[in-house]
């Protein structure tokens, strides 16, 4: 009878269990369910927004990415992220242009992403420091919220719905994918041990892949070391030569160091000069752009807390001496958050991982290496992770003993608020004339928004309307030789051929290696009837780019017209060849 009892009573906890774990299965799918949801919601309205601004190099009137078949093209490319690049090899491959895919596959990442935030915040809560934390009891609803929150944030619409910025998303996928595995291979028994180094190995794969996705993976072996002494060291953090771990670390670090050596040079210290292209009047070298990342990592926080005022081209002065009162200002505030962190370890393990991480995951593109664009929205996308965990566990903190429903409908709040927020950002991004109108509105006296919607507006043939935006893209940087070349082709549109020639003469004044302004200014001279000064500018042209199919055939064409038979069929041959 007592043995009847015993198997019965065995044989209900093991029922119990079974219940236990469907419904924390079904808990964690319907997790899951909400995040690709909620995705799905924000980001249905960007499926047909333009390709925009870098997406023209690289993607629409890029040849090398046009053959999936030709490797060496497509991976010297962007040497550096081939792998990305390669993800739109393979839409173009399929698709082409069309640009709903595009945006398709940088949803999915998204998405993906979004769940790597979820997987990973349930692992650190888990881990062994943060067994007897409070939060551990609600680790499916942190977890939850804090994927939710980084979804739903319209900081990450310039990472999403523009395509080029794919290459973010790529190496936040890879890199949280490389924590994860981390995690489970420390976490996972002794006994396991082939489980165990083909875990290890996964973190070097993917590792390696989010190097090749974006310089700013070059951060994943601190962050791993971030992690094992946050959360993975069960006893006080010490160094031991006997543990295998310290040497995989070292490993890690040299392969790095190596990996950096090989790929890169000093070079990448070189200042940038001001440029001619871009519109950029000042030189950027890696002092000044350092004292200016003081104040943009500020203001990058700022954006996260309250997300008014996005803009794809902030209008962010540049600080040319540390001395300056807001760079001084920001350093300090920076000084007093890494004290901060250093300080509250041992309080709040979650609240210090988080700006641990937000610093170091952003470290690479706010340092002393300079960048032509001092501030980029995009560059927040894995940074933000650190930012969400901070704020749940604040809000936890501080308003759980109250009441744990009014936390969690607090952030509820919050991502709504934020979903509204990225779906109308969306909406700016539609086209270009949306999109520049927009940054031209929040950057009046930067000259890149002005010249950007002047090339949307001629685009659609609006040419007068173009001219207006190019003067006042010129007005405010004369350097600009692009805008002065672009209006050139606004006015050869409207056959005013001597005002075109006027801005051609500038835009190769300030770039004498201009091909298509000489190009262009010899066709402005045929449709004049000045035949032999445009066969001197076709000629200059070939010479500054012999493979110029065109200004082969229109040299030809000026020769015909002298009656120069000969050097005309010469010319005509040479286009065919090219």
């Amino acid at each position: 009878m007592k043995m009847k009892r015993k198997k019965k009573s065995i044989e209900n906890k093991r029922k119990a269990t079974n219940i236990q774990l469907f419904g924390k299965r079904y808990k964690n799918v319907l997790s899951l369910f909400v995040i690709i949801v909620l995705g799905i919601i924000i980001y249905s309205n960007s499926f047909d927004c333009s390709f925009h601004f870098d997406d023209f190099d690289n993607i629409v009137n890029n040849t090398k990415i046009q053959d999936l078949h030709d490797f060496e093209s497509w991976w010297n490319f962007s040497a550096n992220r081939p792998v990305s690049m390669f993800t739109f090899v393979l839409n173009y491959h399929f698709s082409e242009l069309d640009v709903f895919y595009y945006h398709v596959v940088n949803l999915l990442i998204h998405i993906i992403n979004s769940l790597l935030v979820y997987w990973l915040t349930i692992l650190i809560l888990s881990s062994p420091s943060l067994r007897n934390h409070s939060l551990v009891h609600h680790k499916d609803v942190f977890a939850l919220l804090v994927a939710l929150l980084f979804v739903s944030h319209p900081l990450a619409t310039q990472s999403v719905t523009y395509i080029i910025q794919r290459q973010a998303a790529m190496a936040a996928l890879f890199y949280l994918l490389s924590i994860i595995l981390y995690f489970k291979a420390r976490l996972i028994d002794k006994e396991k041990r082939i489980k165990k180094y083909l875990l290890f190995l996964g973190v070097l794969v993917t590792a390696v892949v989010a190097m090749l996705s974006k310089e700013n993976a070059y951060t994943l072996p601190v962050t791993i070391i971030l992690c094992e002494i946050f959360y993975l060291q069960k006893e006080k953090f010490e160094i031991n030569f006997k543990d295998y771990k310290l040497y995989v670390i070292f490993v890690a670090f040299i392969g790095l160091f190596i990996i950096v050596l090989t790929k890169f040079s000093w070079s990448v210290l070189n200042p940038i000069p001001p440029s001619q292209s871009m519109g950029n009047i000042l030189t950027i070298t890696p002092a000044n752009y350092l004292f200016t990342q003081f104040s943009a990592i500020l203001k990058y926080i700022q954006l996260l807390v309250l997300p008014i005022g996005q803009n794809v081209d902030h209008d962010f002065p540049i600080s040319m001496s540390i001395w300056e009162l807001k760079t001084i200002l920001s350093l300090v505030v920076l000084v007093a958050i890494v004290t901060f962190a250093v300080w509250i370890f041992k309080r709040n393990r979650i609240v210090s991982f988080g700006i641990f991480w937000f610093l170091i995951t952003i470290s690479i593109e706010c340092s002393f290496i300079p960048i032509t664009d001092v501030f980029f929205e995009h560059r927040t996308y894995l940074p933000s992770f650190g930012f969400f965990l901070i704020l749940i566990s604040l809000i936890f903190f501080i308003l759980q003993k109250k009441s744990r429903t009014f936390s969690v409908g607090l952030v509820l709040i919050l991502i709504s608020i934020n979903s509204v927020l990225a779906f109308n950002r969306n909406k700016v991004w539609k086209d270009d004339i949306s999109l520049w109108t927009d940054a031209m509105t929040k950057s009046p006296n930067k000259a890149r928004p002005y010249g950007n919607l002047g090339v949307a507006y001629g685009q659609v043939g609006q040419w007068e309307k173009a001219i207006a935006y190019y003067t006042k893209s010129i007005e405010i940087s004369p350097i600009y030789s692009m805008i002065y070349y672009n209006r050139g082709v606004a006015y050869a549109n409207l056959q005013k051929w001597e005002s075109a020639i006027a801005d051609y003469n500038k835009a190769i004044e300030i770039s004498s290696d201009y091909a298509v302004a000489h190009f262009n200014r010899g066709i402005a001279n045929s449709n004049l009837g000045n035949l032999e000064i445009a066969i001197a500018d076709f000629s200059k042209a070939i010479e500054l780019d012999p493979s110029f199919t065109l200004a082969y055939f229109n040299r030809g064409f000026a020769y015909f017209n002298l009656t120069k038979t000969k050097e005309a069929i010469e010319d005509y041959s040479k286009a065919i060849e090219t």
